[in-house]
């Protein structure tokens, strides 16, 4: 546990980390659903992709809720994260069958 004489740390900035994740994935999800419905007849393709990305942005905030103790909110996000995963697997299944 001690390395020396200084006792060895943790990372500290694990949170920031994670809200930084969750903004840049949030922030890419939504400008490819701009790029998307901007042209649908020739991007309609990645339409999969952002819905498997949105339901990513919600896995993440649903561990995170869960490690600070909301439980029944991670619960939800998590439920709602598999609900738009299957809806993406649906539309991959549409699109390219």
């Amino acid at each position: 546990m001690y390395v020396g004489l200084k006792k060895k740390e943790k990372f500290k900035y694990w949170r920031t980390v994670v809200e930084c994740t969750i903004m840049g994935l949030g922030l890419c999800t939504i400008l490819l659903a701009i790029l998307i419905f901007c042209n649908v007849s020739e991007r309609l393709c990645w339409l999969p992709l952002m819905f498997l990305s949105a339901a990513l942005v919600n896995v993440i905030s649903s561990v995170k809720a869960m490690y600070y103790g909301r439980k029944l909110a991670g619960i939800g996000l998590f439920l709602v994260s598999m609900g738009v995963s299957v809806f993406a697997v649906i539309s991959f299944i549409t699109l390219w069958m």
